[in-house]
């Protein structure tokens, strides 16, 4: 018996041994003696500014009248729709609304010809004249149903009379010189 014990018990001490060894491993490894890395990023190759072609102001890019008019009858349409969505929400807004699709109207009419632009200037004096009323009210002014519906009447009567298929006969053909409405050449 006492051999076995001997056994045991030189069994235990290189156990012992052998965990206390992993454990000075696990610690002088979690240390920080080891050496550093220090990590650098690669530059990036210089890469020289594109270069940007810009129009000389002789060379000012010109649109047939057609396309003219199918941008400005667009533009008026979103202003008037913006207009009659928010209508006596923000005077601020609504007088803009109004003053935007007053301007493409007068655009739309400077390139119509014959009965279509007469008419046109008609609806755009009743609408001017809605306007100049609004400006001259005080601020807390609310405009009254009325105008919304008669400015609901004006729309769809614009909207019949002057779209691009209905007044094509009346839009000249042929280069214009004035640019896109909304900027682009």
């Amino acid at each position: 018996m006492n051999v076995k014990r001997a056994v045991i018990a030189s069994e235990a001490k290189q156990s012992r041994f052998i965990a206390l060894g992993l454990l000075m491993l696990a610690l002088s490894s979690s240390a920080g003696c080891g050496q550093k890395i220090q990590l650098l990023r690669k530059r990036k190759p210089h890469t020289p500014p594109q270069p940007i072609m810009v129009l000389e102001s002789n060379e000012k890019a010109t649109h047939p009248a057609d396309v003219r008019y199918q941008e400005h009858f667009a533009y008026w349409k979103s202003w008037h729709s913006e207009l009659l969505g928010s209508y006596g929400q923000m005077r601020r807004r609504d007088l803009r609304n109004l003053s935007g699709g007053i301007s493409e109207l007068r655009s739309m009419q400077d390139i119509l010809t014959g009965p279509p632009a007469d008419h046109l200037r008609g609806i755009l004096q009743e609408i001017s004249a809605i306007e100049e009323k609004w400006r001259r009210e005080p601020d807390t002014w609310t405009p009254p149903t009325a105008q919304r519906s008669r400015l609901e009447q004006l729309m769809r009567e614009i909207d019949k009379s002057f779209y691009y298929k209905k007044v094509k006969a009346w839009v000249p053909a042929g280069k214009g010189t004035e640019p896109l409405p909304n900027g682009k050449s």
